[in-house]
């Protein structure tokens, strides 16, 4: 057996990540060492990602080259993969215990028993998971972070109540519940005192923060409440937020607080107003084209970026097109693009006319080709100005605007530099 090393692999969102955070602070108060790659560690704890087919075929590939590569390494698999078919993941090869969003907690106490020099192979995994509707409080993290890291994700939401066609996240995440602002407070402060220089807020459904609440706040409420209590906390970005959530009170706050990034990510799905109402989205195009011109309007060097789903069934040429259309015209600077994927047990599994897989392959590349070229322009126009910029490693940061910059000489990790930006990297900008 290898030694007490172990390995995070982590798949899907934010919020997820945040997750796999907690996880490897965890294993490292309790002694153990992170591995550098999977095929080192004695355990790799697999923190799963069920949004589309595409997402369980990579985590199933990365099982099945751990057990090929590494037979004597033991994996532990977590996450909404996990939640959603734990006897599935079960019966591969190298899995010890297979441990659902409901059981997440455990993944950490599971792990140090397989790194345990006693430990013994129950032969087939053990699977914990149980209905995940059944949780109605988010608890904070118990390991806020070693020290010296630059940014850390804080996971203030869990759950959606939100019912989208096409999606499978409710069922494997539950109801809609948010961590109490005076927790969130609390962890980001530790996150602080650890020495982290940019506290990301994500959450499943970011926007409905606190509704859930016995004492009911919001998004925005919570966001001034940290920047007028922890004043040593020097930025906050903002993850996912629906467009419905995106209030005039929100733009407001990251155009006049300067600790707020310039970053928005708002999920767009489809230009088309059909099949908005068939994914069962709940706004506009006008309205999203209408929300990105007035973010743009306020802040003219924010990044904006989208989910953007091709091929839903049903979705005709020029149904595609009116996509392409709204973000030809917007002021969008990145997307994920994603061709649908049909997830069992939801609406639109049952919709009929799927779109065959080489048009929704051949859609997205024409919206990645068009984004490309956006963000580029994007890039470019920051030449000549100075980015306040963290830096992350020696010679790579990220701007307010989440542009990766480049800078020419070595700078110390996890300080704040002004550069000026000089010209275009492959994916961001050189300065100086």
């Amino acid at each position: 057996m290898l030694d007490k090393t172990f390995h995070i692999a982590n798949f899907g969102c934010r919020a997820s990540q945040s997750e796999g955070a907690a996880i490897q602070d965890e294993l490292l108060d309790a002694g153990a060492s992170v591995a550098t790659t999977p095929y080192d560690a004695s355990v790799v704890v697999v923190n799963s990602c069920t949004v589309t087919e595409e997402a369980d075929r990579d985590v199933r590939l990365m099982i099945r080259r751990i057990a090929t590569r590494s037979p004597e390494t033991r994996i532990v698999v977590t996450g909404c993969y996990a939640q959603r078919a734990p006897e599935e993941l079960a019966a591969m090869p190298g899995v010890e215990y297979v441990v659902g969003n409901s059981h997440k907690p455990m993944v950490g106490r599971l792990t140090m028993n397989v790194l345990a020099e006693d430990f013994i192979s129950p032969g087939r995994a053990e699977v914990f998971c149980s209905d995940i509707f059944l949780e109605q409080e988010l608890s904070p993290r118990t390991h806020s972070g070693s020290a010296g890291r630059t940014r850390a994700i804080v996971k203030v939401q869990d759950g959606c109540n939100a019912n989208c066609s096409f999606c499978i996240i409710p069922s494997v995440r539950g109801r809609s519940r948010s961590m109490t602002p005076d927790m969130v407070l609390a962890e980001v402060r530790s996150l602080v005192e650890r020495g982290y220089k940019e506290i990301i807020v994500s959450g499943i459904h970011l926007g409905t923060y606190g509704r859930d609440l016995d004492s009911p706040t919001s998004l925005l409420a919570l966001i001034r409440r940290m920047l007028d209590e922890i004043s040593e906390l020097a930025r906050i970005r903002l993850s996912s937020i629906e467009p419905l959530e995106v209030t005039p009170a929100i733009i407001s706050l990251v155009a006049e607080e300067p600790r707020l990034a310039h970053h928005f990510h708002i999920p767009l799905q489809s230009g088309s107003r059909r099949i908005l109402r068939e994914m069962r989205r709940p706004y506009t195009p006008s309205h999203y084209a209408e929300l990105a011109q007035t973010i743009r309007a306020r802040i003219e060097d924010a990044a904006i970026g989208a989910d953007v789903m091709v091929g839903f069934p049903g979705e005709s040429d020029e149904e595609f097109a009116e996509t392409f259309r709204l973000i030809d015209a917007s002021p969008l600077t990145y997307l994920h693009v994603f061709p649908y994927s049909s997830r069992p047990g939801t609406p639109a599994a049952d919709m009929p006319a799927p779109v065959p897989s080489h048009v929704s392959q051949f859609r997205a590349k024409a919206l990645r080709r068009l984004i490309a070229s956006r963000n580029e322009a994007f890039r470019a126009s920051m030449i000549g100005r100075d980015l306040e910029v963290l830096v992350l490693n020696s010679g790579d940061a990220i701007s307010s605007n989440f542009i990766r910059v480049y800078p020419e000489a070595d700078l110390p990790r996890n300080t704040w530099v002004s550069l000026c930006a000089t010209a275009l990297q492959q994916d961001g900008l050189a300065a100086r």
